[in-house]
C-alpha cells in the first residue's frame, strides 16, 4: 500500500509539474499587440473585416493572442501606417498597400491594376503565382512583413457632379482617383488628386473636386457621396479587385512562435473569405438604397472603356520601363492572367 501511495504521489507530482510548465509556456506565448486600421470599424466591409480579424485571432487562441484595434489616426495618419509598423511604433497595421506606392512604385501592381485580374485570379496569383513572395521581398528592406488579409470585388468607377458622355469632358476635370488609373486618366487631360477618405465628401460638396472614386457601393454609401451628386458610374475599370493587407513589424513577426505565425496567416485567409462574402452580399442592398435616393447608375460607353484600356496598358509599359521591380511584378501577374484565361474562357458560360 505504501508503494502504491508513493506511486500515486509521484504521479500527482508529475502531473502538477507538467501543468505548471504548460501554464508557464502558455504565459510566455501570450501576445497582446496593437493594430492601427486605415478604416473606421463602422465602415462597411473594409472596417468590418479588420474587426473580424482581431476577433478571429482571439477566438482561435482562447484569448492568448489579443489584438487591440485602433481606429484611423489613433497613432499616425493612415498613409503613415506602413512607416509606423516598420519603425516599431505599432505592432500591426491593417491597410491598403497603395499607400506605399510613393516609396515602392511596384506595389501598385498589387492594389489597383486597371483592367487587371478579378478577385479570384488576383488571389490565386498571390498564393500560387508568386505574388505574395514578391511583396515580401519589396517590404523586407523596410522591416515590414505582409500577409494578404482582405479581398474585394471590382469597385464602382466613381461619382461625377455632371453626366459624362465623352472623353473631351474629362479635360480639366479634377478627379479624386488613386494608383495607376490616375496616370491613365491624365492622358485625357484630367487632373487626378489623392484625398484621404475622411476628406472626400467635403471636397466634393464644396466643388474642390468634380468627381471621386473610392470603393464599393456599400462603402461609398456610408461615406454619403449620394448626398452631393446623383451620377454614379460603372464598371470599376480602374480597380477590378482589391486586396487589403496585414502589416507586421518584421522583428516581431520573426519573434512569434511558429504556431502564432500560422494563426495570423490562417486568420487572414478567413478574413479574405469574410470580406469577399460580405462584399457580394452587401452591394445589392446598397444599390437599392441609392436608387431610392435618386442616384442614376451609368455605364461607361464602350468607346470610352476601350480608350481607358489603351491608356492603362500604356501606363503599365511606361512604369515597367522605369522600374525593374514594377516590370517583374507586372510580368508575373500578366503571365498568370494569360495562363488562367485558357481555363476561364471555357469553364464559365458568359450568357
Amino acid at each position: 500500500m505504501r508503494h502504491q501511495a508513493r506511486l500515486v504521489s509521484a504521479f500527482l507530482l508529475s502531473n502538477a509539474l507538467a501543468l505548471t510548465m504548460a501554464s508557464a509556456s502558455n504565459a510566455e506565448e501570450r501576445v497582446t499587440w496593437r493594430m492601427q486600421s486605415g478604416y473606421p470599424a463602422t465602415l462597411s466591409v473594409i472596417g468590418d473585416t479588420a474587426k473580424h480579424l482581431t476577433e478571429t485571432v482571439e477566438r482561435m487562441t482562447g484569448g492568448n493572442f489579443k489584438i487591440r484595434y485602433l481606429e484611423p489616426n489613433a497613432l499616425v495618419p493612415s498613409p503613415q501606417i506602413f512607416d509606423a509598423v516598420g519603425a516599431g511604433r505599432v505592432e500591426l497595421g491593417y491597410s491598403w498597400s497603395g499607400f506605399q506606392a510613393g516609396k515602392i512604385p511596384a506595389i501598385n501592381v498589387f492594389t489597383s491594376v486597371p483592367f487587371g485580374p478579378g478577385p479570384d485570379v488576383h488571389m490565386a496569383w498571390l498564393h500560387e503565382g508568386g505574388g505574395k513572395e514578391i511583396v515580401e521581398e519589396l517590404y523586407a528592406p523596410f522591416n515590414v512583413h505582409s500577409i494578404p488579409c482582405g479581398l474585394l470585388p471590382a469597385e464602382a468607377s466613381g461619382w461625377f457632379r455632371k453626366e459624362v458622355t465623352s472623353l473631351d469632358q474629362l479635360r480639366g476635370m479634377k478627379i479624386r482617383i488613386v494608383g495607376l488609373a490616375a496616370d491613365a486618366i491624365k492622358k485625357f487631360g484630367a487632373s487626378p488628386t489623392l484625398i484621404p477618405a475622411g476628406e472626400i465628401f467635403l471636397n466634393l460638396e464644396r466643388g474642390v473636386i468634380d468627381a471621386t472614386e473610392f470603393s464599393l457601393p456599400s462603402i461609398d454609401k456610408d461615406l454619403g457621396f449620394y448626398k452631393v451628386t446623383k451620377h454614379y458610374y460603372f464598371p470599376g475599370w480602374h480597380q477590378p479587385s482589391s486586396t487589403l493587407e496585414l502589416l507586421i513589424n518584421k522583428k516581431n513577426w520573426d519573434a512569434l512562435t511558429p504556431a502564432n505565425r500560422a494563426i495570423l496567416e490562417t486568420a487572414c485567409g478567413d478574413s479574405m473569405r469574410f470580406a469577399m462574402a460580405r462584399s457580394l452580399s452587401e452591394q445589392a442592398k446598397a444599390m437599392e438604397f441609392l436608387q431610392k435616393q435618386g442616384v442614376i447608375f451609368h455605364k461607361w460607353p464602350d468607346e470610352m472603356l476601350a480608350a481607358f484600356r489603351k491608356a492603362s496598358l500604356e501606363v503599365m509599359e511606361e512604369h515597367s520601363s522605369k522600374d525593374p521591380n514594377f516590370k517583374r511584378a507586372w510580368t508575373s501577374m500578366k503571365n498568370f492572367m494569360d495562363r488562367t484565361k485558357l481555363w476561364s474562357d471555357v469553364a464559365v458560360s458568359r450568357d
